[in-house]
């Protein structure tokens, strides 16, 4: 017999003979220890599992670390351990049948106790008895009981400041361990737990994380906090931190405490992926560094060999200890490419020591990226290499291919002719790993919302009054789903949404919870000032130049002078000044004669005076015949904007497509005194003919968040938007998609795909055709509606807001007055029908004052006309007859840019009415007739290439792109060539010839890859594919020709110089010049 050092407890250690006995005996074994009856005959008695009472010693208690926690968590109960089941509290009934175990001998160990795991699990198999442990002059205290295997388990460890217990039930381990021992079912009653008191007094412990650091997930049933992200080893805490993308390491990890920081900051620790991300950035130590790999390895384009070079440098990249080369080779066999590199570097850098009698693994894997064809590619290598965990080390695979993309973006910035696709596909795919949505937030509906890392980040932001954050969404990124989640998890604040157009508006208002208010700035301000003109009759919806001229005084008259004092007008609504200046006064405009006239300062101050005078009366509360004197829908938010309204009643205020908003709109809002939060997108700013500004750049910030991944659409789409964006106006920050798949190349007829030659039944989703001018729309229109069994169709903004009606105005004006009589055909508009009076000209009149004004709008109904002529009431009824109200219902939608903005659908036609780019990128050099400026783009306003940019966003699943956008990708360098093993098209033996149209060469025999272009079907024409000969490669992709022959050969082939075919226009300029 064995006393307690304290207390009354007494210990008494078994030996084998006493254990066979008490085995023996059909109360013995504690197979279930807490069913079994208690009574002071029970054999076991004193060998039952106590679960000690935490009970703190006097004078230390209000030391403890813990009271603050454990005043909020309370221990009510045993506490469990288990990653799977929760407390379980005993029942009061229960409790009063359970007696306190007195104190017995028999409270042993057995050597059992003493072995390691495996020893254990062995003994539990041949013995499945009791046993327990004993261990003295531990610094501490520490109970396990464990449930449902066949004995019990006990620690105690004496002189720790406190107790600790708990309780491990069956499959609490989840397989992690010899503890995994499943018992066959007992069919004992109920297991209650009883919290046992100890007389022994003991100090408190700190909590401890349990035997799997939390990683198997975390309980909210347990009653005190179970350790911290810091307990973890720094090996794991270096897995861990590998798989964060490279700015949460710097902007987050590293200024969490030192230990971090010192991870985060050992040079051995991730290395490539700091350094690309530093490089991307263009920090001056990580160019610095890059520039000296490629100088010191050849990689530069003064070297016909470079991309060589660089497969050749990636060879050595150093790898953990762990990971054997013969693995990852043997995994990267299994890819589509790898008999098309084997065969290229067999070829080409013969000097490449092999790897059991294949190529070197690093090697083959940066010509897969090179040769890619496309994202799908490289995800591919990415799942086997994962799938077969080759690559183990912190990092993993992200930290080879960060090597692999900061290789290829130096390459880029340098002027390395290869595809730009190369760094996209391996940047979109550390992206998608980097950036993986965490599980899914059951929002209010009840929809499953996945957010992105990205997105989290504006989640996690609470607005302070004051404060201005800007957040730069690319299309598709989810910007207003952002603004509803960041409302629904602040429900104690109010939120003001300000949308950009009425329907916006009202879809919100079904979106958003019940403390976002939904609104536009138009319907505020006339809340507060436009009714009064309502009231009065006084509200037009825009100010004519055909009504102001009716007001100017003689010398001043015509329709130029009051286009001029129209747009003045129209300037100093959309700024913020509180006067008309000369500044607002147009800097040049077009005169009677069609040229371009700069007035100077005195026609200014007469322009500003005229403007002057109508704002003065439009201002006025009294009623009045003349229109030019009615407000209009920009007067009172500008009168509303000169008041400096306040917005009390709001804690923040959302600013939906804030690079929209005008400059008055953003004197109104910006001043408030709550938290603004700016959403949109830069390079969706299409309405700079209304005044409106990029307030994303103008505004000042004081925080910036990004959206870059689009949930619309996937890495086909979302590179035709990243080149236009990167080409023509210098982004750097990459647009990226999701997972799914997407198609760009017309893999169908797009005239089948219209319905013309293929059943509209076939199609899925909605099929749309968007156009820069609505006299394309109009084109669409008639023919699709020219079959015997014409479709359905949807035009963008309603068929009623569409124009049609004015059209046929426009056609009865044509008409001579006598054929008007005797058919007797009416004017509906009255604009048009003015012009019916002899001293306004007619239709001649009204084309005049189209040109004289420059107003767009109505000079494409006019066009519209005298394209149909006498067709047009024909094909009018036609569209109205065939016209549906919503999208969904119609077989095709039809409009405009301006129009869908805000929309997706599933499959886009994009129209040829956009701006040009006549070449490839190959023949750019003889392009005529338009700049070029430093930064590569085409000298065209900005917003023609937003204007596409938008385009090209709407589609979801298929776009069908024009020829334009075909050689913008050409730009790029991105011509959609792929490889195939040149003894593939070998067949006869001969070698075909090239596929260019113009060339006579044929592909070299002894090569041993071949470059061919894949098929592409535009909205408007066709390519067809087929094999290239060197030199039109070398053409085309520069550099990359060498991975198919040596220098030599390809200047030996001989160069042909294609024709190109100029637009019309662009011929006789180049004739003329």
């Amino acid at each position: 017999m064995e006393m307690a050092a304290k207390g009354k407890a007494k210990r008494r250690h078994l030996c084998a003979g006493e254990c066979a006995e008490l085995g023996q005996n059909l109360g013995g074994p504690l197979v279930q220890p807490f069913a079994a009856a208690r009574s002071s005959l029970d054999p076991s008695r004193g060998l039952y599992p106590r679960s000690p009472s935490k009970r703190g010693r006097k004078g230390v208690e209000n030391s403890s670390p813990q009271k603050p926690i454990t005043q909020f968590f309370p221990v009510k109960g045993i506490l469990s351990t288990s990653p799977q089941k929760a407390v379980k509290e005993e029942e009061p009934n229960r409790e009063a049948e359970l007696q306190e175990a007195d104190d017995d001998p028999f409270a042993g160990l057995t050597e059992s106790m003493f072995m390691d795991d495996e020893e254990l699990a062995v003994k539990q198999e041949e013995f499945p008895g009791p046993f327990s442990v004993k261990q003295e002059g531990l610094p501490g205290s520490f109970s396990v009981k464990q449930e449902g295997l066949p004995g019990s388990f006990s620690v105690k460890q004496e002189g720790f400041p406190g107790s600790f217990s708990m309780e491990v039930r069956q499959g609490g381990t989840a397989g992690c361990s010899s503890w995994d021992y499943q018992p066959p079912p007992n069919p004992a009653g109920p297991v209650c737990v009883k919290v046992e008191k100890e007389d022994d007094d003991e100090y408190p412990v700190d909590p401890l994380p349990d035997a799997h650091y939390g990683l198997l997930g975390s309980r909210g049933g347990w009653a005190e906090p179970q350790g911290q992200l810091g307990d973890l080893p720094e090996e794991i805490l270096r897995v861990l931190f590998g798989h964060l993308p490279a700015a949460d390491l710097f902007r987050h990890v590293g200024l969490v405490c030192q230990r971090w920081r010192d991870i985060v900051c050992d040079p051995l620790f991730v290395p490539w992926k700091k350094l690309y991300y530093q490089y991307q950035r263009e920090e001056p130590s990580a160019v610095q560094f890059v520039d000296s790999i490629l100088e010191d390895n050849c990689i530069t384009a003064r070297e016909e060999l470079c991309i060589l070079n660089m497969v050749k440098y990636v060879s050595q990249f150093k790898h953990s200890r762990t990971v054997q080369p013969e693995e990852v080779l043997r995994c990267v066999r299994e890819h589509p490419l790898f008999p098309a590199v084997h065969a290229c570097l067999k070829h080409r850098l013969p000097e490449l020591p092999e790897i059991q009698g294949g190529p070197n693994p690093w090697s083959a894997m940066a010509l897969i990226l090179i040769l890619a064809n496309g994202v799908k590619d490289v995800q591919d290598l990415v799942i086997r290499l994962r799938r077969s965990g080759c690559l183990q080390s912190p990092g993993g695979v992200s930290e080879y291919l960060c090597c692999v993309a900061v290789l290829l973006l130096a390459m880029r910035r340098h002027g390395i002719k290869m595809s730009s696709r190369c760094h996209y596909n391996v940047f979109y795919v550390l992206h998608l790993m980097e950036n993986a949505p965490p599980p899914a937030v059951t929002a209010q509906s009840g929809l499953a919302i996945q957010v992105t890392h990205e997105q989290q980040q504006i989640l996690n932001h609470d607005i302070e009054p004051g404060q201005i954050v800007k957040v730069m969404a690319f299309a598709g990124t989810g910007k207003t789903s952002t603004l509803v989640q960041y409302a629904q998890r602040r429900p104690h604040l109010r939120f003001l949404y300000v949308a950009f157009n009425k329907s916006t508006a009202t879809e919100a208002r079904g979106r958003f919870s019940r403390n976002v208010d939904c609104r536009t700035v138009h319907s505020m301000a006339f809340a507060a000032i436009g009714k009064r003109y309502q009231n009065l009759k006084k509200l037009s919806s825009n100010l004519r130049p055909f009504c102001v001229a009716w007001v100017l005084p003689k010398g001043m008259g015509g329709f130029v002078n009051a286009k001029v004092v129209t747009q003045t007008i129209g300037a100093f609504f959309a700024s913020a000044d509180r006067h008309i200046t000369v500044d607002h006064v147009p800097q040049e405009y077009k005169n009677t004669n069609g040229q371009m006239k700069r007035p100077d300062h005195t026609e200014k101050q007469a322009f500003v005076y005229e403007a002057q005078k109508i704002w003065d009366r439009m201002t006025e509360l009294t009623k009045t015949k003349e229109t030019a004197y009615h407000m209009t829908h920009d007067g009172y938010l500008k009168l509303w904007q000169l008041q400096n309204p306040r917005l009390y009643n709001y804690d923040a205020i959302f600013i939906d497509e804030a690079q929209d908003c005008t400059p008055a709109v953003m004197d109104i809002l910006l001043p408030q005194s709550c938290g603004k939060i700016l959403v949109g997108d830069p390079h969706q700013q299409i309405y700079t003919f209304r005044g409106a500004v990029n307030a994303l750049q103008e505004a000042s910030h004081t925080h910036l968040y990004y959206l870059t991944q689009s949930f619309r659409f996937g890495s086909e789409i979302s590179y035709i938007g990243a080149t236009i964006l990167w080409f023509f106006k210098g982004v750097t920050k990459m647009l990226v998609g999701g997972s799914q798949e997407g198609s760009v190349r017309g893999e169908e007829d797009p005239s089948e795909a219209l319905g013309l030659g293929q059943a509209r039944a076939h199609r899925e989703g909605t099929v749309a055709i968007l156009s820069r001018c609505n006299v394309t729309v109009f084109d669409q229109a008639v023919r699709l509606t020219s079959p015997t069994s014409p479709p359905k169709i949807h035009i963008v903004g309603g068929v009623e807001n569409f124009g049609l009606k004015k059209i046929l105005d426009i056609w009865v004006l044509m008409q001579p007055e006598s054929d008007r009589i005797q058919k007797n055909l009416s004017i509906g508009d009255y604009f048009i029908r003015r012009f019916c009076s002899q001293s306004l000209g007619g239709y001649a009149g009204l084309k005049r004052y189209a040109c004289n004004t420059e107003d767009r709008e109505l000079e494409a109904k006019l066009a519209v006309v005298e394209k149909y002529g006498h067709r047009i009431p024909e094909l009018v009824d036609r569209i109205c007859s065939c016209s549906v109200s919503t999208p969904h219902s119609a077989d095709y939608v039809l409009g405009t840019v301006h129009k869908a903005k805000g929309q997706e659908f599933d499959t886009v036609f994009i129209t040829d009415d956009f701006a040009k780019v006549h070449c490839a990128g190959h023949t750019r050099q003889r392009l005529f007739g338009t700049a070029r400026r430093e930064d590569g783009s085409i000298n065209v306003p900005e917003d023609e290439w937003n204007l596409l940019y938008v385009a090209v966003t709407r589609a979801k699943k298929k776009l069908v792109i024009t020829k334009t956008i075909g050689n913008i990708l050409t730009m790029a360098k991105e011509y959609f060539l792929r490889p195939v093993l040149t003894s593939a098209l070998l067949g006869d033996g001969q070698p075909p010839c090239c596929s260019v149209q113009e060339c006579h060469n044929r592909i070299l025999e002894d090569s041993a890859l071949t470059m061919c272009k894949v098929p592409i079907r535009y909205s408007d024409s066709a390519e067809a594919g087929g094999p290239l000969c060197v030199t039109c490669v070398e053409q085309r992709v520069g550099h990359m020709a060498y991975l198919i022959a040596s220098p030599e050969q390809v200047k030996a082939t001989p160069y042909t110089l294609e024709r190109v075919e100029f637009p019309i226009n662009v011929a006789m300029l180049m004739a003329l010049f």
